[in-house]
């Protein structure tokens, strides 16, 4: 699940205050309780660096590099 992007659907308030985010994996979607060292608003586009137990997942936000 590392190194997966997926869709902030809570927002997360940075440090232990936990959202929420969509991650697709094995041919749908998942949603998991998530933390992240700075704040990330609803719909950003979110990758996953860390997995904790309890379905808890440490993000960052992601920009992808224009083609």
């Amino acid at each position: 699940m590392i190194g997966t992007t997926g869709v902030v659907t809570i927002a997360v308030g940075g440090g232990d205050s936990l959202g929420e985010v969509e991650l697709s994996l094995a041919g749908g979607t998942e949603r998991f309780l998530a933390v992240a060292a700075v704040p990330v608003a609803v719909d950003a586009t979110v990758l996953v660096v860390e997995v904790r137990p309890g379905r808890i997942v440490v993000v960052e936000p992601w920009v992808p590099m224009p083609s």
